[in-house]
């Protein structure tokens, strides 16, 4: 169990430095852009594009962090009508959907990755797989974040699970 809790916080930090990085480079090409197109009267034919690119990264990462700190919006109305002996199955129900929405996205990201791998960005010339794997990349870390949650809610008495590093 230590070993797979040392796996998700790898995760869990690859997560968090890829969305510091991204925020850093998307700042960086708009305020370069800013700076070339209003001062300097000329514009950057790529800092837009690797903008939004690092936008779509920053989001990806940054979902998953949200969902191994607990901090996504959830609709605790249902759950909380419904009588105390279905609160637990409920939450088991929505983890277990949250897990096949994830494992989907998995496959299905990957998928979309071969299927774009030819295919070149404008300004760029990269490759459109790359600016994909962040869907397949951030699916596999909130995979794990979700299990990881999950053992820690239900079973941390069984198995000794460390709460989730909340920062």
């Amino acid at each position: 169990m230590k070993i797979f809790l040392a796996i998700t916080n790898m995760l869990v930090g690859f997560a968090k430095w890829s969305a510091i990085t991204a925020v850093v480079i998307m700042t960086v090409m708009v305020f370069l852009q800013v700076i070339f197109r209003y001062v300097l009267g000329e514009a950057l034919s790529f800092s837009e594009e690797l903008a939004r690119y690092m936008f779509v990264w920053s989001v990806a990462m940054g979902t998953a962090l949200a969902l191994r700190r607990h901090s996504h919006i959830g609709v605790e109305v249902f759950v909380e009508r419904l009588p105390a002996r279905f609160h637990d199955p409920a939450k088991i129900v929505g983890s277990l959907l949250n897990l096949t929405f994830f494992g989907l996205l998995i496959w299905y990201g990957f998928v979309m990755v071969g299927m774009t791998m030819d295919q070149e960005s404008a300004a760029l010339l990269l490759p459109m797989g790359y600016v994909y794997l962040a869907i397949p990349i951030s699916g596999i870390v909130l995979f794990v974040c979700e299990i990881a949650n999950f053992l820690e809610s239900y079973r941390a008495t069984d198995v000794g699970v460390e709460p989730a590093v909340r920062e």
